[in-house]
This record gives C-alpha cells, structure tokens and sequence, in this order.
C-alpha cells in the first residue's frame, strides 16, 4: 500500500494513503471460490452452453438481443458465430485473468463468469418460457 511519509529530523511518520483493500470478508470469498474453482470453471461452461442456446433459441422465436454489442454482432455475421465470438472472448479473457492472477486469488476468476451468465440464462429461462407457453 502507498504510504506518505514525512520525515523530520529524527522522526519519521507514515500514513497509509486511500483506503484500505481486502480484508477479512475479502480473503475469504476468494479461499472460498479458489477452493471450488474446478466447480465453478464447470458451471462457467454449463451457463454458457445455457445462455447461448436459449439466445439462438429466443432469436429465432423472434425476441430481440438487448446487449447492444451483442445484437450489432448477431445482425453483421448471424447468431451462432457472434455467440462464439462473443462467449469465446470473455473466456479468453477469463483464462488470460487466470494466468496473471495470484493463486490464492484464482477462483475469482470462473466465480466473475458464472454469476452473471447465471443470471443471463435465467434471464432468458424466463424470457423463452413466456413465449413458447
């Protein structure tokens, strides 16, 4: 952590600089989800199969892509490569993350894709359900 530091003659004072980061409840969320990575780097894959082929599948059924991105993409090369473009990249990213991060840190990793891939595939649950019901 950055320090000020102030010296005067003989004594010299430091004081930490911005707030502190981490903590107790921090380090243990990331023992936690570094404990359960291989789980979780399961449920990465389970939510993305999930969320993207209930996206092809509420495309087709005429529902509309609200992700911005998403949808410029799916309209200039179709659904299935955008979705492998797009899910590949954030995997891409994700193993590039798991790589440089510390390892008792790691398991935040798959724990950042699957949480809201879980929810985007809820999301979409939902959505499709509502449709074809």
């Amino acid at each position: 952590m950055a320090t000020n530091r102030t010296e005067t003659g003989s004594s010299r004072s430091s004081e930490p600089v911005g707030p502190p980061v981490g903590g107790a409840y921090a380090n243990w969320i990331a023992a936690r989800t570094t404990a359960y990575a291989g789980w979780l780097w399961a449920l990465v894959v389970v939510v993305l199969l999930l969320d993207g082929s209930l996206t092809a599948v509420g495309i087709r059924l005429g529902l509309t892509e609200l992700n911005p991105v998403a949808a410029g993409l799916i309209a200039d090369i179709g659904v299935l490569p955008a979705l492998a473009v797009l899910k590949g990249g954030a995997i891409t990213v994700g193993l590039a993350g798991w790589v440089v991060m510390p390892a008792d840190y790691r398991g935040l990793v798959p724990a950042g894709l699957a949480v809201p891939w879980t929810v985007a595939a809820l999301v979409n649950l939902f959505t499709v359900g509502a449709v074809v019901i």
